[in-house]
């Protein structure tokens, strides 16, 4: 992954198949802890599930793997497609290429001619270049992307970072008014002038405004749930790190979940 202000950061994480995973990188800090956060809010646990695989019940068809890649946009099978590209492939999913291929292009939630794919994708999570095919998906379709946005307005904070790259994840990262995209543009959309605080970093809006980037953010929370029914636990987990004034993450963020616990999320390593 891209973010490459901070330092390296590492995940041991589990296959969901009973198995240790090796070390897998993630590219840094933050996006070692937001990959955790994803899985939280997903799973209700912060264990990495490369082997996850069920219906899902959005109607996105089949939902799998680490952020639950779905048949319905695609990105299950660009996953399948570059695990194919190793050598050590061993044809769990050619039965279900020629369908795979057209509920992607058609966008069809349908689950028609697909049964056994979760039994097929469990069987090739027992492979860790099954478990590379799906970090490098991850980061391509999502987390380069991401930094685009990063990039434009001057993003600095850690949180911000995270909130964009769990939009792009939960919400899609495209233009529509419900994804990433959208949202960032409804965000700036709103700031008509210089916008002072006491962040520290001011993000530079529509080329011309200074919107202190704590302000920024709360604004784009806010319209992410306007524009969204997706990822709500996930925006009220990132309010309790606003509350906390937690901006930056250095080793670890205390994120408050669900239940109302407090979780200490560390960007290094998974503790089961």
């Amino acid at each position: 992954m891209k973010f490459s202000t901070l330092s390296i950061g590492l995940i041991a994480a589990f296959s969901g198949a009973g198995h240790a995973a090796p070390v897998t990188d993630y590219g840094n800090c933050v996006n070692a802890i937001v990959m955790q956060l994803v899985s939280l809010f997903q799973t209700g646990s912060t264990a990495q599930n490369f082997a996850n695989c069920g219906k899902d019940d959005d109607g996105s068809g089949y939902a799998s793997g680490v952020i639950n890649f779905t048949t319905r946009n695609g990105d299950a099978l660009k996953v399948i497609k570059a695990y194919m590209t190793n050598s050590s492939y061993k044809g769990e999913f050619d039965d279900y290429m020629d369908t795979l291929e057209k509920y992607a292009d058609s966008g069809s939630s349908s689950t028609k001619n697909l049964d056994g794919y979760c039994d097929a994708w469990k069987t090739a999570s027992e492979n860790t270049a099954f478990w590379s095919a799906q970090t490098s998906v991850v980061h391509n379709e999502y987390n380069a992307p991401t930094q685009e946005y990063v990039d434009e307005i001057g993003i600095k904070f850690s949180v911000t970072r995270a909130v964009l790259y769990d939009t792009a994840i939960v919400d899609g990262i495209g233009s529509s008014k419900s994804s990433l995209g959208g949202i960032f543009k409804a965000t700036n959309a709103v700031f008509k002038s210089d916008v002072t605080g006491s962040s520290g970093n001011s993000v530079t809006v529509n080329d011309k405004y200074e919107v202190d980037e704590y302000v920024w953010l709360q604004k784009f929370l806010d319209i992410r749930e306007q524009k969204s029914s997706a990822g709500r636990k996930n925006i009220e987990a990132y309010r309790s790190i606003l509350t906390r004034n937690d901006l930056n993450w250095s080793d670890s963020v205390t994120v408050t979940d669900s239940d109302g616990d407090d979780v200490v999320i560390k960007c290094n390593y998974i503790e089961s």
